[in-house]
């Protein structure tokens, strides 16, 4: 058994990399084990918090904290060990901002022999209006619903601050991963389908077969259908130096 997590921040088709991976028949990736809210993939996987729903996500990590400190070995254990022999991989995605109420994890990581896959997202502008685009609209994927998504108005001040935000997170990503047996996948490889997949698959030690990307690109190419002030946002980018992600 190959055992596997895919290690990301927000926006960087972390969804469709879990959800494509899951098609092939000896696979099983499931989504955020260690997410709060209910209703992930495989949710039948999701470690079992205490929720007290009038405290803030915040507050119920902080409850959960020792609860995982003591249990995290054996739940990932029981994942990993699974019940279809067929399965000759299992993984599931762990977010940057997760490993902050997740204590050991790292260790579990490295312990255990767990491939990783960090999956970054060099384009940091697009990385930005994803996140604030799909926060602005509620659609946060495309899954062949042909959803028409409207213009949205970017305020610079956002901007700036998340695009720096995802940054930090980006070198956290590569500095907080150096020690376990790691595949770095960039975002921009996914232009190169069946390459970075079939590379991927070969990383896992599993058959080497096609797979179909479960979901298309959500947001335009060019980034004037997608901005409301475009003028206004490619002038503060050229200004700040960010030109190069216009292209």
């Amino acid at each position: 058994m190959t055992k596997f997590v895919i290690f990301t921040t927000p926006r960087t088709g972390s969804t469709l990399l879990v959800k494509t991976l899951d098609t092939h028949p000896e696979v099983l990736c499931a989504g955020e084990l260690f997410f709060l809210k209910k209703g992930i993939y495989h949710v039948e996987c999701q470690y079992p918090f205490i929720r007290i729903p009038a405290l803030g996500n915040k507050i119920n990590y902080l409850i959960n904290y020792p609860k995982i400190l003591l249990t995290i070995k054996i739940f990932l254990n029981n994942f990993f060990k699974g019940a279809d022999t067929k399965i000759k991989a299992t993984g599931f995605k762990l977010m940057h901002f997760q490993t902050y109420y997740t204590p050991g994890i790292f260790g579990y990581l490295e312990k255990n022999s767990v491939k990783t896959i960090v999956l970054i997202r060099k384009n940091i502008l697009r990385s930005t209006l994803s996140d604030l685009r799909a926060r602005a609209t509620k659609v946060y994927h495309n899954e062949g619903n042909n959803t028409v998504i409207p213009k949205f108005k970017v305020d610079i001040a956002v901007l700036e601050k998340k695009m720096k935000e995802i940054e930090s997170f980006n070198k956290q990503l590569e500095t907080a991963s150096k020690n376990l047996d790691r595949k770095i996948v960039y975002y921009e490889d996914f232009d190169n389908w069946e390459q970075t997949i079939s590379g991927i698959l070969k990383y896992l030690d599993i058959a080497d077969i096609p797979l179909k990307a479960v979901s298309k690109k959500l947001n335009p190419d060019k980034l004037e259908e997608m901005i409301e002030n475009y003028a206004e946002v490619s002038g503060w980018l050229n200004k700040n130096g960010y030109s190069e992600f216009l292209h």
